[in-house]
């Protein structure tokens, strides 16, 4: 598998810009490999699925809905 990049900006009121660069990478030497700023992880499919389940479990639970800046950035799923 080839690698392909996804990239988000998050609002990130710490740093100079004001953003963060979120990119996941899915192929190459880890079938995922997911950078936060300057923090990395390479994970397995299965466990980036797991992270997936937990992150959507637990941010609208207390948080709420997305923000408009995240959902104006979301990929549209493609149906076959």
């Amino acid at each position: 598998m080839s690698a392909r990049y996804f990239t988000v900006i998050a609002p990130a009121p710490w740093n100079k810009s004001g953003k963060a660069r979120i990119t996941v990478r899915t192929g190459g030497s880890y079938p995922v490999y997911l950078c936060v700023g300057n923090d990395r992880s390479g994970m397995s499919a299965d466990e980036a699925w797991a992270l997936w389940v937990a992150l959507s479990n637990a941010l609208p639970a207390t948080f709420g809905p997305a923000p408009d800046w995240a959902t104006s950035q979301a990929t549209p799923t493609e149906e076959g």
